[in-house]
């Protein structure tokens, strides 16, 4: 073998051993995109805003939770986590209370755990665990 063929094969088999790392960088970097952000606050239905008039669960500043009844849809409850910045401004007292006029219950939680952090969207943790094994296999291979 002549030294002009076996410095072609070296390009060849050094090509060959980037271009996995090439495409498990790029499919790595595909779910980072995809999985970035995709933590969000939210809270928790927890017991202690409907039995008592206090909240004992409570992650960050606080949580509102607002029961409504609708003639159509019956009751519906919505929670709303409040970030660390809302600490500035002044609220109703924690606990809960009932509107008069509406009949709507609100209740502010600023206990322990009451707001946890949740996955957005089932979408990221299904292309999570599709391009993970991908990923791995290319970096292997």
């Amino acid at each position: 073998m002549d030294e002009s063929s076996e410095s072609k094969k070296r390009p060849l088999r050094a090509g060959h051993a980037r271009a996995p790392m090439n495409v498990g960088l790029s499919l790595f970097l595909v779910v980072v995109v995809l999985s970035r952000g995709s933590l969000q606050m939210w809270c928790l239905d927890g017991s202690d805003c409907e039995q008592s008039d206090t909240c004992s669960l409570c992650e960050g500043a606080a949580c509102l939770r607002v029961q409504r009844n609708h003639a159509q849809k019956g009751t519906t409850v919505a929670l709303t986590c409040l970030p660390h910045d809302s600490l500035i401004h002044t609220y109703h007292p924690e606990g809960c209370r009932t509107e008069l006029s509406s009949g709507d219950k609100l209740c502010l939680c600023s206990g322990r755990d009451f707001c946890n952090t949740s996955v957005r969207s089932m979408t990221s943790i299904l292309l999570l665990h599709v391009f993970l094994p991908l990923f791995l296999l290319f970096l292997l291979s």
